[in-house]
């Protein structure tokens, strides 16, 4: 994946109470999505949140993505392709579906952070607003009490589309030594959460733009 320019200039600090596993994510009613949609031209726009004792709640990365709601939605939940887009992602599948959309996706990564390399498997359960948003939590395997989703709000008379990804990575739970720098070092544990946010957020950007160009369909 290419790599592109990233606008930290504009974070928003927020604290507030929160239970563990709920995400709070993008209220699109409070924000008007041409503004939004403006900001977001400039590059990556991040918002990180935080609770009340300064301990990380959660990270959202935003993108304008040129491709159509439809085509955007298609992307973020082709989870069989995800390795052939997704950063980090070997594997994806869908292991248990008990409706239309609620559903649990098993997914294996393999992560790199300085000299070392660790392989993760872990299943998260995902409810699907379809076209609108996803919230997933963990489920099974690595990384427990991690949990994220999806906003998405088609920009009104064009054909773009604004993607939030919210995440909170439980990173101290990874191996040794891994988990225990996490532990304490917070401001490195919130810079990984923003940087795979981030790295995510592109990549389903660019993979809808490239199947927008391309004339692909949207999956159903």
């Amino acid at each position: 994946m290419k790599r592109k320019n990233l606008w930290f200039g504009l974070i928003f600090l927020f604290s507030f109470f929160g239970q563990a596993e709920e995400i709070r994510g993008i209220n699109f009613e409070e924000l008007k999505a041409q503004e939004l949609a403006k900001l977001c031209q400039k590059g990556t726009m991040l918002i990180v949140q935080r609770h009340p004792d300064g301990s990380l709640k959660e990270v959202s990365a935003g993108a304008l993505v040129n491709a159509g709601l439809e085509q955007v939605w298609g992307v973020i939940t082709d989870y069989l392709h995800y390795s052939e887009f997704m950063p980090q992602t070997t594997r994806a599948k869908i292991i248990r579906r008990e409706s239309e959309n609620l559903m649990v996706i098993e997914q294996e990564i393999e992560i790199k952070i300085w000299m070392l390399k660790v392989n993760l498997c872990y299943q998260l359960e995902q409810t699907h607003t379809p076209r609108q948003k996803i919230r997933f939590r963990h489920y099974r395997g690595d990384l427990p009490g991690t949990y994220g989703g999806w906003d998405l709000l088609p920009v009104p008379e064009t054909n773009q589309t604004l993607i939030f990804y919210s995440l909170y990575s439980n990173l101290t739970a990874l191996p040794w030594p891994l988990g225990s720098i996490m532990k304490s070092q917070s401001d490195f544990f919130t810079a990984v959460n923003v940087s795979t946010a981030t790295l995510v957020v592109n990549a389903v950007k660019e993979e809808a733009e490239k199947r927008a160009s391309s004339g692909s369909p949207a999956p159903e």
